[in-house]
Order: structure tokens, then sequence, then C-alpha cells
């Protein structure tokens, strides 16, 4: 994970032990756990839950191995805090100037379709193939989208560093409905969008 999220992953530790240690690269941390019984009381808190298409395939052969029932994965809801753990690992949320106009993106990585198809069921949006990291990725840009994916998140909060940026969606809307990012520099309105814009890109 992200060097910002080494208190998730020292949560992790702390609940099934483990090693979390900085990768070669200095630019992200990686989890490990070795023992059997850490693992057994992991295999048993994903299974039923684990529907990443790669990642079945590894749990199913664990299973097998440890001598525990594999469990298919159970239908999701808007309940289910599945999606705020996907988005943990591979979403993003930014926004971007197009044609002068703050534009605010949500979306989802993986380079499977079938691992993106749960999210647009469920909060709209689309599915676009990223040639440059040939990705696909699943988008959201509507503010009802954004705002009731936002609201889901409320109740299934997220444990990464994003949730610093997800605090602060509703200020983005309410300053870009007010035309913030376009008062005369000298104004009142237009610094309190810079200091928005400080507060936004002090989260990695």
């Amino acid at each position: 994970m992200s060097i910002h999220d080494e208190p998730t992953l020292l949560q992790i530790k702390q609940k099934l032990g483990g090693s979390v240690k900085l990768r070669s690269n200095a630019r992200a941390f990686r989890y490990r756990l070795h023992h059997k019984k850490g693992m057994i009381e992991v295999l048993n808190k994903i299974n039923g839950y684990c529907r990443n298409s790669v990642r079945i395939l590894q749990l199913q052969k664990l299973c097998l191995e440890m001598q525990i029932e594999y469990i298919s994965p159970i239908n999701l809801t808007i309940h289910s805090s599945w999606f705020s753990g996907f988005f943990d690992g591979d979403g993003t949320i930014s926004y971007c100037y197009k044609k002068g106009y703050p534009q605010l993106v949500i979306s989802v990585s993986n380079k499977k379709e079938i691992d993106c198809l749960p999210f647009k069921r469920m909060f709209g949006g689309f599915i676009r193939l990223d040639s440059y990291s040939n990705t696909h990725k699943w988008e959201i840009f509507r503010k009802e989208e954004i705002m009731f994916f936002c609201n889901y998140l409320k109740n299934h909060p997220l444990h990464s560093h994003k949730k610093q940026r997800v605090f602060l969606v509703p200020k983005f809307f309410e300053l870009r409905e007010m035309g913030a990012f376009k008062k005369p520099e000298e104004s009142l309105t237009y610094k309190t969008w810079l200091i928005f814009e400080k507060k936004w890109f002090s989260v990695p």
C-alpha cells in the first residue's frame, strides 16, 4: 500500500500479526503474514467475500491446502462493505480543469473489466480501457452519482488516506456552484477557493 497508509497496515498487523516493511523502492509498504494460525484466521474472514477474479483462484488453492471449505462470494448490495475495501486499494478521487471548469472524478482501476462491473451496476458511471496503464477504469463524473457514492462511504468508511478527500467533496461542489474558482483574485470568495485547493492537494 501507499507510504501514506502505514496506519491501516499497522491495524491489520495488530489484529492478525505478521510484519509491515518498507518496499525496496521506498514508495510503498508491504504487509506479510507467514504463520499458519494467522493465515487460517484471514481465510475465515475473507472466505465468502473475496470476488476478485484472480484472487478467487488463489483463495481456492489456499482453502484446499488448509482443508477449509471454499465459500462462493455472497451477492453484493448497497450494504456491502466490499466496495469501500476495493476502493481503498484501487480507487482514486481527483479533479482537473476541463475548458476552465473543475471536474471531479471518482474512479477504480483493475486489469480485468469484470472486477469493475459491480461498481457500475451499483453506482452508475461507465467503464473504459485506459491504454496508458492498460487497465480498465470505472469512472463517475455526475454530482448525483458522486454524492451517492460518498453517502455510501459514510456507512462504510474508508481506512486509507483517501478518506480525507472524500470529506472535502461537498465543499468542492458548494464552491464550484458558487463559481468561486473564477471570481476576481482579490475577492474573498476566490481566496476561499484557494484555501480549499490547498487542503485538497495536501492529501497525497
